[in-house]
């Protein structure tokens, strides 16, 4: 009778694998590690194998091998009660993770809309994030790739390897992280991502307070917009912010920009992107004719010649600071504001920079 009621227990149906199933969900709602759970399962294999042994043990040989298939069927029968368990437990499992993730997401978008500057809810979303309650914290904002091998993004990747705490959202192809810096600073943060290669990112300045994520963020998003499309660039805010300036005013940055260079942007392409190149180059090299030279394979007279142009253009002269830096900021409008180029051709526009 024995065997025959083990025997049948092979053809479990599904309301017992059900049961099972069940079982996984609630130690799974317990926070029951799964290793945990199965173990118990293989712990009572043994124990019923053991038990079977023993009366093995008490029979005659003839009897052995029936009770051998027991302990077949038997271990069968637990191993799909085994699977049965573990689908129920990571089925919940991610049905909680999925809750969990959602719930981050609106904290996240919480703070990015600026309500973490109440105290219950700056508190609540620490918490939440597994951040700390107080900085330094910083915002980066990056282009969203994964990393090889490992299913992340790289940022979040390199992040990770240098143990920074750290919260994550992606919006709009961008992906955004909070990061606790601890003891660490911004300075060597911004140096781990540019030594991983994390590709075109935005670094913002640190800050104390949680509630300060917003402006944060657009720090990060504004440094971000200064890296070109085409370029892998880390930018730190700290280390762009005359690009910040011409990229948070572009109605200012394009009115100096037409005031300073209007007369050379006017010009036919050939002459003008000849001194617009000088003009940056020579900035590039600390106003040093010379080295401006060596760089564009002209003489040094040429260099000169050309400046001497951009003056007569600009009705000012380049030892004139407000000029010299009116020249500098057109310059980064003229990259960071594409179409600065087409609507100074088109409206002919010849601003008398020098009249004051």
């Amino acid at each position: 009778m024995r065997i025959a009621v083990l025997s049948e227990a092979e053809a479990t149906d599904n309301e017992e694998l059900a049961a099972a199933r069940t079982t996984g969900r609630q130690r799974a709602q317990q926070g029951v590690p799964l290793e945990a759970v199965l173990r118990a399962y293989r712990l009572a294999t043994q124990v019923l194998i053991h038990m079977i042994l023993e009366d093995a043990r008490t029979k005659s040989s003839v009897k052995l091998p029936a009770f051998l298939d027991i302990s077949t069927a038997i271990m069968r029968v637990i191993d799909r009660h085994s699977e049965a368990v573990a689908v129920g437990y990571r089925a919940t499992e991610a049905e909680i993770l999925r809750r969990d993730d959602e719930r981050q997401q609106a904290v996240f978008d919480a703070l990015l809309e600026g309500r973490g500057r109440d105290p219950a809810v700056a508190e609540e979303a620490a918490g939440i994030l597994g951040l700390p309650a107080v900085g330094p914290y910083t915002v980066i904002v990056s282009g969203f790739e994964v990393s090889p091998g490992s299913g992340v993004s790289v940022t979040r990747d390199t992040c990770a390897a240098y143990m920074y705490r750290t919260a994550w959202r992606i919006r709009a192809g961008h992906e955004i992280g909070i990061v606790a810096l601890g003891g660490s600073s911004v300075g060597r943060l911004v140096a781990a991502l540019r030594g991983e290669g994390t590709g075109r990112t935005g670094v913002s300045d640190a800050f104390t307070a949680i509630g300060d994520v917003p402006g944060a963020y657009r720090m990060a998003e504004t440094a971000l917009r200064t890296v070109p499309a085409d370029s892998a660039e880390v930018a730190w805010i700290a280390e762009c912010l005359p690009e910040a300036i011409v990229l948070a005013t572009p109605a200012l940055a394009t009115g100096m920009a037409r005031r300073a260079l209007g007369r050379v942007l006017a010009l036919p392409a050939t002459e003008r992107d000849a001194l617009l190149s000088t003009l940056s180059v020579w900035y590039q090299e600390g106003r040093s004719a010379s080295r401006a030279a060596t760089l564009l394979y002209c003489h040094r007279n040429t260099v000169m010649n050309r400046l001497h142009r951009i003056e007569s253009l600009g009705g000012a002269s380049l030892d004139d600071h407000e000029y010299l830096l009116a020249c500098y900021l057109g310059l980064l409008s003229l990259r960071l504001l594409p179409a600065l180029h087409e609507d100074a051709a088109a409206t002919g526009d010849t601003p008398e920079a020098g009249r004051r």
